[in-house]
């Protein structure tokens, strides 16, 4: 049965902003929303669940049962936040609103939950240097809100014990107002596809197998010029390195970053691509030689799961809450040595006994995190709220 909004119900109302979700390039909190939504007990805990989020053009929850979705009219961000969605809660009654992206409105009287996947905004490093506009916009908001919101939500929940430990000291807030559900990997990059399904995925996209797979963006924190600078490195050990395949990043944008390098030569030996489709993606890790993820600083770090799950080796940072995801299914590096980057690549390229042993103990870590398990966490905070509004 689809329930509609004029439904009668006796169970707590519980509505679940996710603004974006219906856009069809979904990313981060977007897919980390969408994995949850489709994952809920619909109409077996004593919660109603309505679906509040922004018309687009990928309807991707239709074939979720017993669902409740208001598509609000669309308007700029904070103005759909901060006036549209608790215009919507009162109109249809909600008992209770969880904020998935990090903000919420600042004057709704419905009882908040609010996810933060990370406070990484509120670093002045990172509202100074980021040059995407939209980016240091969205910062903003965020800086100007979060704070007020932390204290208002009845609980909170992130992603890490790391973030959890950033939240409560950066926001002065209780850890015990703040519950860590982990992010979790689809089970379809458990899946492992022959060959030749690997090989007809690449060559749809003009990719070539072995690559060294890197999820690039101009946010410093991600630290793309270090990538650069790495890749340079190992190019110059090892003239036949695999090609560097940097997804999230258009051509244009790419040289400009390699011309602040000085690394322009390198141009011919990177393949970009913006966006990948979910259903490619396990197809991208496997047919990779590994997984670059020489991040800054991260809330989770859900390309780690998924490619351990997929069974790709994986190099990330030593730093943040790297080492919590990846545990001893990974080879770290410090972030600031791009030096660092080259020689683990290195490791991995020339003694195949460490890409399986990565592999091997990569697969085994990534099925701690699911998204059942974070789903049923979540569901126990609604819970665990439920009786403080009793």
């Amino acid at each position: 049965m689809i329930l509609n909004s004029q439904t009668l119900s006796p169970n707590l109302q519980i509505a679940i902003e996710v603004q974006r979700i219906f856009r069809p390039r979904k990313h981060g909190m977007d897919v980390v929303a969408h994995e949850l939504l489709k994952r809920l007990p619909y109409g077996e805990d004593g919660f109603d669940y309505h679906v509040m989020v922004k018309p687009d053009a990928d309807a991707c929850l239709s074939s979720i049962p017993h669902r409740i979705i208001h598509t609000i009219r669309r308007a700029p961000y904070f103005i759909w936040e901060q006036y549209f969605l608790p215009k919507a809660c009162r109109q249809y009654h909600a008992d209770v609103l969880h904020c998935t992206a990090n903000t919420a409105p600042l004057n709704s009287k419905v009882p908040l939950i609010v996810t933060l996947h990370d406070v990484i905004f509120l670093e002045k490093s990172v509202r100074s240097t980021n040059t995407n506009w939209y980016q240091r916009l969205g910062n903003i908001y965020r800086g100007l809100i979060v704070s007020k919101i932390a204290k208002k939500a009845l609980k909170i929940i992130t992603v890490s014990e790391f973030q959890r430990d950033v939240i409560a000291e950066k926001l002065k807030i209780s850890k015990d107002k703040i519950k860590v559900v982990y992010n979790g990997a689809d089970e379809h990059f458990f899946v492992r596809h022959d060959q030749e399904t690997i090989s007809n995925t690449l060559k749809k996209l003009g990719l070539q197998q072995g690559y060294i797979f890197f999820m690039a963006n101009t946010d410093p924190r991600k630290n793309t010029i270090g990538v650069l600078k790495a890749y340079a490195r190992l190019l110059q050990h090892n003239s036949n390195a695999p090609r560097l395949l940097m997804k999230g990043i258009n051509r244009e944008k790419l040289n400009v970053l390699l011309a602040k390098a000085d690394l322009l030569n390198l141009e011919q030996k990177i393949d970009t691509i913006e966006y990948i489709d979910c259903a490619d993606l396990p197809m991208i890790y496997q047919g990779a030689s590994m997984l670059w993820f020489p991040s800054f600083s991260e809330g989770f770090g859900l390309p780690i799961v998924e490619a351990m799950a997929s069974g790709t080796p994986v190099v990330t940072s030593s730093v943040s809450c790297m080492p919590e995801i990846a545990g001893d299914a990974a080879l770290y590096v410090d972030p600031q040595k791009p030096a660092s980057l080259a020689f683990a690549a290195h490791i991995i390229l020339t003694d195949p006994t460490v890409a399986e042993r990565l592999s091997a103990v990569g697969t085994k870590r990534a099925a701690l995190f699911n998204w059942e398990d974070a789903a049923k966490k979540t569901v126990s905070v609604y819970h665990e709220v439920e009786k403080m509004i009793k």
